[in-house]
């Protein structure tokens, strides 16, 4: 019960006295108007009288006693309730953000962030197993003094994931009462066929020792964390492989074409900054990026040979989208590559649409395209000087160009940020 609240403070207490007032105060103070009317009078000897008030102040006294243990036992047990919830409320929301999880190193911080809350620890610590490493290396830490705490008491810190790794099991360290003794907990994170890891919370002594069902949700957590770390380390190589095979292409592509070498690198880097100057999430310039990367991918299916054939050339806009769309990792790519040469006004390849039912990625590679096309001394017509380029662009505005993406464009070259 909190400092200073009253004796029957809460809803329960009162509800628990109400009950056993009428249960068994009131009956007990009726027995004992019937003893004081009708029981006393008849007895003769001063002991029977005394005995039998005794008695009645001895079960008055049993019941009092027997209403308080049960309301200690019920505060108990509500009180674990409580925690029992609160800890599977916490464990819900813990497994919705691992499951949003993008990156090995954002599951392995959120995993010692969630275990710092999870088990009231003022540390908490995951260890890697490693390859040949003993003891496994730590991967992340979570707590103020999280890393002051793991310096002091290193060795023995990282004696208990290894022991845990070792027995599969979880463990509980009590703590001592020296000034370097610290209560653990610690469990490893499963995996097939060993466990991947061990997450470790830890209380520097004075400190209460772990409970049983703080270990339950800790396991829980090394659970939840495990499957999250496989899936950001899968992520994480996912992009690895897309950002390699890209640049495969990407110079496979300059190598097929003879007059626009590093125009797809060029075109990429002018519509990231357009992509911030329009505030783009991570998500979004990602996609783009990547898109303006292989707006041209379309050319490797042309004949070297049809390279300055305008009506074959026509077609790598159509054929791009294509081939980005059978593969699901750049399916999102595919649409920005089929519209990046319509034209505002309709009057562009492949489709003819028009306005904003380009969409906006396309219209952005439209214009960093044209542009890098007019200044790049590598490009198949007469190199124009950036403000000639400029003003080009600001001519086909409202024609071939989205107005606002060529304001935006020209902001950007004024503000001096195209080359930065």
């Amino acid at each position: 019960m909190p400092k200073g609240s009253s004796l029957f403070s809460d809803k329960l207490d009162r509800v628990t006295f109400s009950t056993y007032f009428l249960g068994a105060v009131v009956p007990l103070i009726g027995l004992a108007v019937v003893v004081e009317r009708f029981a006393l009078p008849t007895l003769s000897d001063r002991g029977e009288e005394l005995g039998l008030i005794g008695l009645v102040v001895f079960t008055a006294i049993l019941s009092l006693g027997s209403f308080l243990v049960l309301r200690h036992i019920t505060r108990r047990s509500l009180a674990r309730m409580d925690g029992d919830n609160h800890r599977l409320t916490s464990l819900l929301e813990i497994s919705s953000r691992l499951a949003g999880v993008q990156h090995l190193t954002e599951a392995t911080d959120c995993a010692v962030e969630q275990a710092l809350a999870l088990a009231n620890a003022p540390a908490a610590y995951l260890f890697m197993r490693g390859s040949d490493a003993v003891p496994p290396p730590m991967a992340a830490a979570a707590g103020r003094d999280a890393t002051k705490l793991h310096e002091r008491l290193q060795p023995r810190i990282d004696e208990i994931p290894r022991m845990v790794l070792e027995s599969r099991r979880p463990l509980l360290r009590a703590a001592g009462s020296g000034r370097d003794e610290f209560a653990a907990l610690a469990v490893p994170l499963p995996g097939d066929p060993a466990p991947i890891g061990a997450l470790v919370a830890v209380r520097p002594a004075p400190a209460a020792e772990f409970a049983p069902e703080e270990t339950d949700a800790l396991s829980t957590l090394a659970a939840l964390a495990a499957v999250a770390l496989h899936n950001g380390d899968l992520r994480d190589a996912q992009r690895n492989f897309f950002a390699h095979v890209t640049d495969i292409i990407v110079n496979a592509l300059d190598a097929h074409l003879d007059f626009h070498q590093g125009h797809g690198n060029r075109v990429a880097q002018l519509a990231n900054r357009l992509g911030r100057a329009y505030a783009f999430d991570d998500d979004a310039m990602q996609t783009l990026h990547f898109a303006a990367l292989l707006h041209d991918i379309g050319m490797l299916r042309l004949d070297r040979s049809q390279q300055m054939n305008r009506k074959t050339c026509e077609k790598h806009a159509m054929i791009g989208s294509r081939m980005l769309g059978s593969i699901r990792l750049w399916k999102d790519l595919a649409p920005i590559v089929h519209h990046h040469h319509e034209w505002w006004d309709g009057s562009g390849y492949p489709d003819g649409i028009a306005g904003e039912a380009i969409p906006l990625a396309s219209r952005i590679v439209a214009v960093c395209d044209a542009y890098d096309a007019m200044t790049s001394q590598s490009s198949y017509r007469e190199t124009r000087m950036p403000e000639q380029a400029l003003a080009e662009l600001e001519a086909c505005r409202g024609s071939q160009f989205d107005p606002a993406v060529v304001a935006a464009f020209r902001t950007l070259a004024e503000a001096g940020q195209l080359d930065a």
